[in-house]
């Protein structure tokens, strides 16, 4: 009797959804069904009649059928609004395909170049044998005149009313450009046209103190470039000193010959120690890690390390304490080896083999 008395409720519910599904857009409707349908449930208690299902099953599928209209326009919605946001076509174009990277070569150590097409050159850059050796002029084939240059610089400053350079200052200048002492050691002035007055002053003073006397030559340097030469090294010069000056004492002492390359203030303007020796590495084509620097002073260990070289000292009457830095130190050519040199890359890092070790079979 009560799902009799209920029938309207069952038919009104039925109508509403049946609406819905047939095109029905308002949300009023569907939720005036539902109202419709839990007021059948509760008078027609837990057993439903027929249509009361039909009428339940209908409004499901409106529900689900609103909920997917729904979904749809927020969808539209949202690509509108990117559509307004979005960058004007043809600004933007399509990534291109990329090209697939090559993959890495085997390489064997920090000296191999494995672009080489003969494996005899390749091998020779892998042995501790192929290096080049940058040496510096004074105190290392000709001697130190750095005594005559400190007199120099303190008449120069005499005469022209300057002030007077430290001591300390006078043992820091060695290897560096005049110029470059003017302007950044002594800050004497920072206009460079006045800085290249005050060098030609002080050559000229330099040029009175030696009076015509030309620096004699370090005993077994010329062994030691005898010993490069017979093991296929090439050896470059390079100092900051003028070609004016350099060129006619290797001329005097013969030594021309065993230089490939020879590096002076004229080809190199930069202030630095590091780039006189990076300019004779690429003249002797050897990378910076296969090049030894042999030098006299702490400034030479600070730039051949800073560029990834060796470097050797040649002590002289200096203590050998003082150059601690180095990665070796003798008192004079004589005692450097080639042996020895060869030894300063026998540390060097080695790069992991790239290739897969074959297994031995077990015959067990």
């Amino acid at each position: 009797q009560k799902c009799h008395r209920s029938i309207g409720f069952a038919c009104s519910v039925f109508t509403t959804a049946s609406a819905y599904i047939s095109g029905c857009k308002e949300y009023r409707q569907s939720r005036q069904g539902m109202q419709a349908l839990q007021q059948h449930q509760r008078l027609a208690g837990p057993q439903p009649c027929a249509c009361a299902q039909v009428a339940q099953r209908a409004v499901l599928l409106a529900s689900r059928r609103y909920q997917s209209r729904t979904s749809r326009r927020r969808f539209r919605q949202q690509q509108q609004i990117v559509c307004y946001a979005s960058v004007p076509t043809g600004i933007i174009d399509k990534p291109q395909a990329v090209e697939a990277k090559p993959l890495p070569r085997q390489v064997e150590n920090i000296a191999d170049d494995p672009t080489l097409m003969n494996p005899l050159a390749r091998m020779e850059r892998l042995s501790t044998g192929w290096f080049g050796v940058i040496t510096e002029y004074d105190g290392v084939l000709v001697e130190d005149t750095q005594d005559a240059h400190a007199r120099a610089w303190l008449r120069v400053a005499e005469e022209m009313n300057l002030p007077r350079p430290l001591g300390q200052s006078l043992r820091r200048i060695k290897g560096a450009r005049d110029e470059v002492v003017i302007m950044q050691t002594f800050h004497w002035t920072r206009n460079p046209s006045q800085a290249a007055k005050i060098a030609q002053r002080k050559e000229e003073i330099y040029d009175g103190i030696m009076n015509g006397v030309q620096p004699a030559e370090v005993p077994g340097s010329r062994n030691f470039l005898d010993t490069l030469r017979s093991n296929n090294i090439p050896v470059a010069l390079a100092t900051s000193q003028p070609e004016r000056r350099v060129q006619p004492a290797m001329e005097r002492l013969n030594l021309g010959n065993y230089f490939d390359a020879v590096v002076t203030a004229e080809d190199n303007g930069a202030p630095e120690v590091e780039y006189y020796y990076i300019t004779a590495a690429n003249q002797i084509q050897r990378p910076f890690v296969r090049c030894i620097v042999v030098g006299d002073s702490n400034r030479s260990v600070e730039a051949a390390h800073e560029l990834g070289m060796k470097s050797v000292i040649v002590t002289g009457n200096q203590p050998a304490w003082n150059f601690s830095g180095a990665d070796l130190v003798v008192r004079n050519l004589s005692y450097l080896s080639f042996v020895n040199m060869k030894k300063l890359f026998g540390n060097e890092d080695l790069v992991e083999s790239q290739f897969e070790l074959e297994e031995p079979p077990n015959f067990l």
